[in-house]
């Protein structure tokens, strides 16, 4: 009966732990414009565009954009990540992976600029061993 109540316990506080974890963890992504401005609107945000089923078009010719910033142009994506601990970073574009990195600490704010968007949506996963902890998908659409 010991056993069984030391593996339940056991349990309890490993599932705690992978829970705790989970919600230290933050990710963000923001648009950098081509004169080096960066949105200041977080595109993973519940609800980066205040529109109710907003797609979020990436224009080359810049006649929209998060900030509403008039002539705007981006190509380029800043992608923000902190937390605790180490993990694996995986971000891809469309199907191909543009950064991969492993065993990377999260003590420190990790910052990843990901180039040519138009079109593409980009995905982050973060992973704590082989438990997807992070995934979240910047889903870029084409318009005119």
């Amino acid at each position: 009966m010991k056993s069984l109540f030391l593996v339940i316990i056991t349990l309890i506080i490993a599932f705690s732990c992978s829970v705790v974890y989970a919600q230290s963890l933050t990710i963000e992504a923001y648009v950098v414009y081509e004169d080096g401005q960066e949105s200041t609107i977080n595109l993973l945000s519940p609800d980066p565009l205040s529109e109710d089923n907003a797609m979020l078009y990436n224009i080359d010719a810049g006649q929209t954009n998060p900030d509403d910033i008039e002539g705007a142009t981006s190509k380029e994506l800043k992608v923000v990540i902190y937390g605790e601990g180490n993990v694996d970073i995986t971000i891809k574009k469309g199907k191909k992976t543009a950064i991969s990195k492993k065993n990377v600490s999260l003590t420190e704010e990790q910052v990843y600029y990901i180039k040519d968007i138009m079109c593409i949506p980009i995905q982050i996963t973060i992973k704590k061993g082989k438990k997807i902890i992070g995934l979240k998908t910047v889903d870029f659409q084409c318009g005119e």
